[in-house]
């Protein structure tokens, strides 16, 4: 039996990378998860159901972290300094040199990491390698962390054919997995029950979504202003779920927007909610408006209208199909809904699962 170790920072992480944990687990190997704390994973229902086989270490808490880009990277760099002390509490030096690191995307976790796996010896696997927006500044800092991780990785998981050009010059191997990993979480999201209050009755009505929570839009209060009152206007047709990040839910808090909103029957306000229900929340509505990238891989392969809040994205899926980048013009919101039944389309089914193809290479 191998050990394999999986470092994880944020939840979009766990959900894309627990499909691979599960198996690896078939695969006869031993999985054990490093948390760095950037998110609390431990009320996620996703570590339940994977029965983990091996240990789960945090090296941090999420309330040790300022909700600030100074924040963040001060929690970087703390983080960093006592990991190894902490990882050594648990495991030695036999188990961890040699053995694979694997870490997932484009977060600061990511990067760390790999700077992690580097520092004990192992080889540190990359899974969704190799997705560029060739823009180093933007997503910051997600395009910065992936060109770092890919100079640590020795293998490199792509998410097809684009992903492992952008990849011709990596050192190591690449594998092309295809797809994304989250088409394997989709797929076992369908068999899984609701456990959010009254979400039920609400995937029954006439409903678009409307996510927001990336930094840079939300520290720009005029943005927000805008976004907002496009929003407020489209509730007169439909009604609008909003899933209120912390974050969110502060900046609208702030503005006056949260309890302008709430006086109004077209929204229906959800706190961020458990993975296996927002999908099911996502194949209810009749279009998304969102900046997350993740949500974008989602859409793609339910095969539903959105449109991103983003100017450039290192993801490929859906642009041109069932999914519209909206270049910074806020108007795009309302002309969107308008025409969105023109973007849906089937969803994907896919021919393979990415996470197999995974377990079978890190078990070699």
């Amino acid at each position: 039996m191998r050990n394999q170790f999986f470092f994880i920072g944020t939840e979009a992480e766990l959900i894309k990378v627990f499909p691979v944990i599960m198996d690896c687990q078939k695969e006869g190997n031993i999985c054990h998860i490093i948390a760095s704390g950037q998110n609390d994973l431990r009320r996620n229902r996703i570590l339940d159901y994977i029965h983990l086989n091996g240990k789960y270490v945090e090296l941090s808490k999420e309330a040790e972290i300022v909700k600030s880009a100074v924040g963040l990277f001060a929690w970087f760099g703390r983080t960093w300094l006592r990991a190894k002390g902490i990882i050594e509490e648990h495991f030695n030096r036999t188990e961890l040199s040699g053995a694979n690191m694997v870490v997932h995307g484009d977060t600061v976790s990511t990067y760390m990491g790999a700077l992690i796996g580097r520092r004990f010896h192992m080889r540190v696997c990359h899974v969704e390698a190799g997705l560029r927006s060739h823009h180093l500044l933007n997503p910051f800092p997600e395009e910065i962390d992936r060109i770092l991780t890919s100079r640590i990785a020795r293998l490199h998981f792509a998410p097809g054919h684009e992903a492992v050009e952008n990849l011709n010059r990596a050192r190591g191997r690449v594998v092309d997995t295809q797809y994304n990993t989250i088409l394997d979480s989709l797929r076992i999201s369908k068999q899984m029950d609701v456990v959010t209050k009254h979400l039920k009755g609400v995937v029954s009505q006439d409903y678009f979504v409307f996510v927001m929570h990336r930094q840079e839009n939300l520290m720009d209060k005029d943005f927000v202003n805008e976004v907002m009152r496009q929003v407020e206007q489209l509730v007169c047709y439909r009604k609008c779920v909003i899933i209120l990040h912390k974050i969110t839910e502060n900046v609208l808090a702030d503005m006056g927007w949260l309890q302008r909103i709430k006086k109004v029957s077209g929204f229906i306000l959800f706190p961020r909610m458990d993975y296996f229900d927002f999908m099911k929340l996502l194949e209810g509505a009749k279009f998304i408006v969102t900046d997350g990238g993740s949500n974008q891989e989602e859409l793609y392969y339910m095969g539903k209208p959105c449109l991103i809040m983003r100017k450039t994205t290192e993801r490929q899926e859906g642009i041109g199909q069932n999914a519209r980048l909206f270049g910074g013009e806020v108007g795009e919101i309302g002309r969107f809904a308008k025409s969105y039944a023109s973007y849906q389309c089937d969803a994907v089914v896919g021919n393979c699962s990415p996470s197999s193809i995974i377990a079978r290479e890190l078990g070699k």
